[in-house]
């Protein structure tokens, strides 16, 4: 009973002590969900690795310990947009990309560059190449490139007389030099 009313009080007691203490650090250094209004000229400091944290003078951060740097919280809340001048949505930016590539396939392709040997050509040699010579390659027995060797296994090939079975990949690591 003796050890039993000593370990209790242990804990009492050590539940104080570190209560205080932590009520003691959490009010010396604001953390997430903080209402902290900004200085005057508008400036807080926070962390680098926890932007919630945020302080109204320099400091240390409390989850992690890093140093607490000076933040202009307009430029803060305007985010990308304001950097990059750019208020589009990702998917839009994609949408955006892939009419630009498609364009870009036509161009060739009129300019005699773009010979592809699927239905809907592939991105990789418009990308990697700005030309695409899988057509004249796959008729020559040579292997073509992963998106178009890929195609050929969907049954997407569109050179008459080929093979599908026998259409080979180039899957190797190619480096351009420019």
């Amino acid at each position: 009973m003796k050890r039993f009313m000593c370990v209790l009080a242990m804990f009492l007691i050590s539940s104080v002590v570190f209560g205080t203490a932590a009520s003691a650090q959490s009010s010396a250094s604001p953390v997430a969900g903080s209402s902290l209004t900004p200085t005057q000229n508008g400036k807080v400091y926070t962390c680098p690795m926890h932007p919630e944290v945020k302080s109204d003078k320099p400091g240390t951060c409390p989850k992690c310990g890093m140093t607490l740097v000076l933040r202009d919280e307009q430029k803060e809340d305007a985010g990308i947009s304001q950097k990059s001048g750019d208020n589009s949505a990702a998917p839009e930016k994609i949408r955006k990309a892939r009419s630009l590539l498609a364009d870009a396939k036509r161009e060739l392709a009129r300019e005699g560059k773009y010979d592809c040997c699927i239905k809907d050509p592939c991105d990789r040699c418009a990308l990697d190449h700005q030309s695409c010579p899988c057509a004249d390659d796959v008729k020559e027995g040579k292997a073509v490139c992963p998106d178009c060797y890929a195609g050929w296994q969907r049954g997407d090939g569109v050179v008459k007389g080929v093979n599908p079975k026998k259409v080979k990949g180039s899957f190797h690591a190619h480096h351009h030099n420019e």
